[in-house]
């Protein structure tokens, strides 16, 4: 209505608020206390249905975080047929691809983490890293645990820290939480590219 009545303040006023819902900066995602849909309050709206809005209202700066987000619920919700909710054809596909790219980056940096090399032997025998190299079969099942746990689906996507306490100590979860921030920062500057082909943030 904004837009259709040459409400220009009012929808300025309101692309501000979204702001805090739907951040450009990493650091505004890192303390933003309300997130994505959460942000219209209850009903809160399907993540494909704000996508839709953001892109026939032209809110370039929302997009990336709105496709992600309409992604962290996987291909099934992405492709809901449900009244408001279908995408059309370009920005399902641009979205498909742009959860394919991500997911390859969080693949490789999970797979880095977990067999980087510098994961030690644990003395703590609840820990899953209490295992030693010999036997090789029961070192390499630990790290696969880790690397699983590291992409498993949670309500954030993979921007989200893990949860890692049902195999690690305390320790050893310390020891993994600070590799996590540096690959999911690289992974936010990702996403313009990979969910609007914009080169930056500071170009929408």
């Amino acid at each position: 209505m904004t837009t259709k009545y040459g409400f220009s303040d009012v929808r300025d006023q309101l692309l501000e608020d979204l702001r805090g819902g739907y951040p450009t900066k990493w650091e505004d995602f890192q303390t933003a206390k309300v997130l994505g849909e959460e942000i219209f309050g209850s009903p809160k709206p399907h993540p494909n249905t704000v996508l839709n809005l953001f892109e026939a209202q032209n809110v370039g700066f929302a997009i990336p975080f709105a496709a992600y987000r309409a992604s962290i619920g996987g291909f099934s919700s992405l492709m809901s047929d449900k009244p408001g909710t279908v995408l059309p054809r370009h920005t399902l596909a641009t979205t498909i691809y742009g959860t394919h790219l991500i997911q390859i980056l969080a693949s490789h940096s999970a797979r880095a983490i977990a067999y980087g090399g510098y994961l030690r032997v644990c003395p703590d025998e609840i820990c899953v890293l209490s295992v030693g190299i010999n036997p090789t079969e029961k070192r390499a099942e630990a790290l696969e645990k880790i690397y699983r746990s590291l992409l498993d689906k949670r309500e954030g996507g993979m921007l989200t820290p893990p949860s890692l306490g049902h195999l690690l100590c305390v320790k050893c979860t310390k020891t993994i939480d600070p590799t996590h921030a540096p690959w999911v920062s690289i992974c936010w500057k990702k996403f313009t590219q990979v969910f609007s082909g914009s080169n930056s943030w500071d170009e929408l």
